[in-house]
């Protein structure tokens, strides 16, 4: 057996898959204040074997968290004498450019935590300044007094590394408390700002990801536990709970990239019923909505993003996420109706929870609509109160003139359109036509949703996966192992020594190679993508591409000027195949399989009778609207709108103009009728 965990803000959810690819699920409430108290009450509501047991792979939003709320470790920050500044300065583009109220992001270190020590590398990696260690301990000892965690960002060090490796030896020496981090282990690429910030956010989550995994360890291996913890990583792959303690970074988005990963399985079960080519990723659950794509089978990774405006260097599946989900509070501002960004959370919850939550939420509006019927349970068997969610919602409808129906509507209709705009932020945006994918929805409440962000954006197939309510953590079992490196490699295509290409990248491998060893990736079934980060002469950012290793390396270099146009055009609208290119950075990602879930057939047949008939509104009107449950729904079934399908951690609205019919593994497809 295996075990898959992700907590969010709401729910922590829980999967178990055995080798026969039996299935089993449980939702329960997070627990704020001690992340992995929901972790082990998830898994002993699975009631899992622990002898049997043969790993839990985790997602975690214990550093993801700190950074948002602003509790992480106090942090001092290193760096060359000369370049103090650099941090606080950062870019001076404005992102927003007519906002007249816009201000840079705050840095997570002010100007007073910041040291500057006298040493200096140049460009070309050469020394020309070497550290002096006496004065190295002498600050250590003052650090150790008034800091948790150290970042270290010396100029050029992607070049160099040895200046930072030594002051980080002596404060390991002197101040063995401190978590130490050094940008060449986290971000060894070139643009200081943006290096900078990366290692200041690693080091500000990492003694609060340290502690909770170190506990989460702890306490599973207390109950009987004898194979490994992973944890999901950023970037799509898992690592050991031992790596991701000295690579917290890398952890900050893996609740949200599970449910990407187990979308690129759920396309793999439906290749041959659904054109799943093109797949938009809906994740909305208790407090937030997060988009991502899977395009012929891969999930889009970005080498760099942004968390609250401040940069990170390192690779991430590409998810935008806004304050949207079941918990997101309906309220009054301006004298018109706003949904979220503030949410419910678990504590005190919905109104309808029945936990103390005072004001509507997008649950509540769902349960006034009739949309969750009355027969429905969350999280293993909590009952909805009707009667709180309809206070809750007449307390703020008076307000606006509105009875509670017309508020929920209201609710509903603001919700949906955030999210419809969230969505073409991922694609519309980038020159991407939404019409041409098709939309997978997941999350407690996502396939709520679903049809209707369908609707708004005119796409015609709506893929609801099997255990939709816990799917983040279903995907967590389909990760493989992965390592990412990177090195800095500045020069043109045209100039570059193949035989300096061919040692570089060679280098690349054996570093990729040892974090998958060290991992416990056995050295034979270690696989290895090469790839290059590449501009024209000139420009600010690249376009990365994979770099063949089934041909020759000089074939391979006059080939890259035309690929590269050939990318750009598509990523940019135009290309200028006369201009010269250039390398700056190589990377290399280390992967190791591990055993995926089994696949397994439903038995087909017609759908039965409803469990129940309720009303639901729908456009103008009330529907009589039929219950069915999802678990009693064979492969081939068919269902035509206006129904409910509900299932133990989700609920899945067909309208009236929508059919729903069950694929061969379980899969709910939607079309429109």
């Amino acid at each position: 057996m295996r075990v898959g965990v992700d907590i969010g803000g709401t729910f922590t959810d829980a999967v178990s898959v055995d080798d026969d690819g039996r299935i089993r699920t449980a939702k329960v409430l997070t627990t704020p204040r001690r992340l992995h108290d929901g972790v082990l009450e998830a898994l002993e509501q699975l009631e899992v074997d622990w002898g049997a047991l043969d790993s839990i792979t985790h997602g975690t939003t214990a550093g993801l968290n700190a950074f948002l709320e602003r509790r992480g470790a106090r942090v001092a920050l290193l760096t060359t004498r000369g370049f103090r500044d650099v941090y606080e300065l950062g870019r001076a583009n404005r992102p927003d450019m007519y906002n007249v109220k816009y201000r840079q992001p705050t840095p997570l270190v002010p100007r007073r935590w910041i040291f500057e020590i006298d040493e200096r590398t140049s460009a070309d990696g050469s020394s020309l300044i070497e550290p002096d260690e006496d004065t190295v301990r002498i600050l250590g000892r003052r650090l150790a007094a008034e800091f948790d965690a150290v970042a270290i960002c010396f100029l050029h060090s992607y070049a160099n590394p040895d200046h930072e490796q030594r002051v980080a030896e002596v404060l390991a020496d002197v101040a063995s408390g401190l978590a130490v981090v050094c940008s060449h282990e986290i971000a060894p690429e070139w643009r200081e700002y943006e290096r900078t910030s990366t290692t200041v956010i690693a080091a500000y989550v990492a003694p609060i990801v340290q502690n909770y995994l170190a506990e989460l360890e702890q306490e599973v291996s207390d109950r009987g536990l004898r194979g490994p913890l992973r944890v999901m990583q950023s970037n799509g792959g898992v690592m050991m709970a031992a790596m991701a303690r000295r690579k917290a970074i890398q952890t900050l988005f893996s609740g949200p990239v599970g449910g990407t990963i187990a979308c690129v399985a759920v396309a793999e079960d439906l290749r041959d019923e659904v054109d799943v080519s093109r797949l938009i990723c809906i994740d909305m659950g208790g407090t937030s909505f997060d988009v991502s794509l899977v395009v012929d089978g891969e999930a889009d990774v970005e080498l760099e993003s942004e968390l609250e405006r401040h940069p990170v260097l390192s690779p991430t599946v590409a998810i935008h996420t806004i304050g949207a989900g079941g918990g997101s509070v309906g309220h009054v501002s301006a004298g018109g109706l706003r949904v979220g960004p503030r949410s419910a959370g678990a504590e005190p919850g919905p109104a309808c929870y029945g936990t103390g939550g005072l004001e509507p939420t997008v649950t509540d509006a769902n349960l006034r609509l009739g949309r969750l019927p009355s027969v429905a349970r969350l999280a293993g068997g909590m009952a909805l109160e009707a009667g709180a969610a309809t206070a809750a919602l007449n307390a703020v409808g008076e307000t606006l003139g509105l009875d509670a129906d017309e508020l929920a509507t209201g609710i509903v209709a603001v919700a949906d359109a955030t999210m419809a705009n969230a969505i073409r932020e991922i694609t519309v945006l980038r020159g991407i036509d939404p019409r041409s994918f098709a939309l997978v929805a997941f999350g407690g409440a996502g396939p709520l949703h679903a049809t209707a962000l369908a609707d708004e954006l005119e796409i015609d197939t709506v893929i609801v996966p099997g255990d939709p309510g816990v799917l983040s953590a279903y995907g967590m079992l389909h990760a493989d192992i992965r390592h990412d490196v990177v090195q800095s490699f500045y020069v043109g295509v045209a100039e570059v020594e193949p035989a300096t290409l061919e040692a570089t990248l060679a280098e690349l491998a054996e570093r990729a190679r040892l974090l998958a060893k060290e991992d416990g990736v056995d050295e034979r079934a270690i696989d290895l993508e090469p790839s290059a980060d590449l501009r024209y002469v000139g420009q600010e950012y690249t376009v990365t591409l994979p770099l063949g290793t089934d041909e020759p390396t000089e074939q391979m270099l006059a080939d890259l000027p035309q690929r590269f146009a050939e990318a750009h055009e598509v990523r940019y609208g135009h290309s200028n195949p006369a201009e010269d290119v250039e390398f700056v950075n190589l990377r290399m990602a280390a992967r190791g399989s591990l055993q995926r879930p089994s696949a397994v057939d439903l038995p087909t047949g017609a759908a039965g009778e409803p469990v129940a008939v309720e009303r639901t509104w729908f456009e103008d009107s009330w529907w009589e609207t039929p219950v069915h449950r999802r678990e009693a729904l064979p492969a081939t079934a068919a269902i035509d709108g206006p129904a409910v399908v509900l299932e133990d951690a989700c609920t899945t609205l067909v309208p009236p103009s929508w059919t729903a019919t069950v694929s061969a593994r379980g899969h709910l497809v939607l079309r429109r009728s």
